[in-house]
């Protein structure tokens, strides 16, 4: 049987239980192929996983990584058909991924990147004042970019102060609640947003000049001008301060809240998990990220920690 047929049996099986596997079927077809070139027989081999990782266009080692990761999975399938065929080691190239360390903003930073709004062009004046209120609706509830983005009409509820978030990420649907300030802002757009009449019948929320719905790529876009406008360069691992860095603020920003009011951090946690959408806690344990405001509180703490360690044992 060849490596193509293979695969597509494969990818045939994972599809019938829920699986998409639209980019891994396009990496795995890459592999069949690349496998039946090199005239390459069953068992899948180490080497040949190796040797098909190496040609990653990227040349990176995670690159490389990700690609054996793929392989793995199909290994085992293998082995249910032959249990001759081994199983790919796991981390047989190494981790698939690195975490870059997000760019966590301060008060001066992001009260200038909502000054720099009026900065945008803009034919009606809108477009300064959707990716305002875009970027405050970030800070003030810590959504992804693109579900903020997506909102629609109708997903928000100014009256009971909340927003229904729809396929959202782990989540078919979420309510996220309002602070009043944010409820605020968000009636003072869409005031100024409908006094335009050709923008009424829009079923989107944020728009664009030409009456079309905020998408992700017009959003970053219009993030970049503001950064270079403020000169927010400065890169971590090569990456710049992006939008979807105003949601690490926003978990950093409630974590100091918290441990500023001597708030039970631990039993918060969960309710800021599910309020930002994570499934899992230890993903929102994944956002946090060292500032020196929330360092002080952590020396402080281990200060008073050590003295009343040194204390115990005095006695």
């Amino acid at each position: 049987m060849s490596w193509v047929i293979l695969i597509q049996d494969y990818l045939k099986q994972r599809r019938q239980l829920g699986f998409e596997l639209v980019n891994e079927g396009h990496q795995l077809l890459n592999f069949a192929r690349y496998a039946e070139q090199q005239k390459a027989e069953l068992p899948l081999t180490v080497s040949l996983a190796r040797d098909w990782a190496g040609l990653a266009p990227s040349g990176s080692v995670f690159a490389m990584a990700r690609r054996v990761s793929l392989l793995r999975p199909f290994s085992r399938y293998l082995n249910t058909i032959n249990p001759t065929q081994p199983v790919l080691p796991t981390r047989l190239l190494g981790p698939t991924h690195r975490r870059l360390p997000p760019f966590i903003y301060t008060v001066q930073d992001i009260a200038g990147l909502m000054a720099a709004c009026d900065s945008l062009f803009s034919t009606t004046g809108l477009r300064p004042c959707t990716i305002r209120t875009l970027i405050g609706l970030l800070v003030t509830t810590g959504l992804r970019p693109g579900e903020a983005v997506r909102l629609k009409q109708q997903d928000c509820d100014l009256n009971r102060a909340e927003l229904t978030i729809h396929c959202s990420k782990s989540w078919r649907h979420r309510t996220v609640p309002l602070s009043k300030s944010a409820v605020a802002a968000l009636q003072a757009y869409q005031y100024f947003r409908d006094q335009r009449s050709f923008l009424r019948q829009s079923s989107s929320f944020f728009l664009l000049d030409n009456g079309k719905g905020l998408n992700m790529d017009a959003a970053d876009y219009a993030f970049g001008l503001l950064r270079s406008h403020l000169d927010l360069s400065q890169q971590n691992n090569g990456r710049p301060p992006r939008l979807y860095d105003l949601r690490h603020t926003f978990v950093c920003n409630r974590l100091l809240s918290w441990y500023e009011a001597n708030e039970p951090i631990d039993s918060m946690m969960p309710q800021l998990s599910q309020y930002i959408g994570h499934k899992k806690v230890s993903h929102t344990y994944w956002y946090i990220q060292s500032m020196p405001a929330l360092m002080n509180i952590a020396a402080r703490r281990f200060d008073r920690y050590n003295k009343g360690h040194d204390n115990e044992l005095v006695k």
